[in-house]
């Protein structure tokens, strides 16, 4: 089974103040290096302050994950680590950006082995594709060299399948509503 690295997913602003005193334990997982921050209004300086300081104390990268582009006009790229993003076009827009540090990474969503080839050409660092799409999974690992995200995986099987498929990271849900903790919890156990 291939070695996968945790990559813990707060999928909106009020997820990330139902999970707030829960992060730092949780993100001291070995296995945790990247946390990705989901948002759909702007984000408030002390929201991401806070984030980025419990994330980078334990050596996390932060990735921001904007529902659109301008929704981080105000924010230093220098703040966090990474961006995560829904669309190919996107993907060829902030590549090109002068301003991007040299070590930020930018990852994509990808329904298809298609578009993760086409934001690779963009030029996505990092590609995510359905963790229930075994079969991209490995196709994707044994022919590419960007790293690959199993997204949204819930069980310890999927979790399983996924590392056995090729996946280099488990995007893990941290949904209050649908007890992502406990969810996280069993995947990371599952794993070890």
């Amino acid at each position: 089974m291939n070695h996968c690295d945790l990559y813990p997913v707060i999928p909106s602003l009020s997820a990330l103040t139902a999970v707030q005193e829960q992060l730092p334990s949780l993100l001291a997982n070995d296995s945790v290096t990247a946390l990705r921050l989901c948002f759909d209004k702007p984000l408030e300086r002390k929201q991401l302050e806070t984030v980025r300081q419990v994330a980078w104390e334990r050596n996390v990268a932060l990735i921001l994950a904007p529902a659109s582009l301008n929704l981080i006009q105000g924010v230093s790229l220098k703040d966090s680590d990474g961006i995560h993003l829904s669309s190919l076009q996107d993907v060829k827009t902030f590549a090109g950006r002068k301003d991007k540090p040299g070590s930020f990474q930018i990852g994509c969503t990808c329904l298809t082995l298609d578009d993760a080839m086409s934001a690779g050409e963009q030029g996505a660092d990092y590609v995510s594709l359905p963790a229930v799409n075994l079969s991209a999974l490995t196709q994707w690992s044994v022919f590419a060299e960007l790293p690959a995200v199993a997204e949204h995986v819930c069980t310890a099987e999927e979790a399983r399948a996924a590392a056995q498929a090729g996946a280099d990271f488990l995007a893990i849900t941290l949904d209050p509503a649908e007890d992502g903790l406990a969810r996280f919890a069993a995947v990371s156990e599952a794993l070890s």
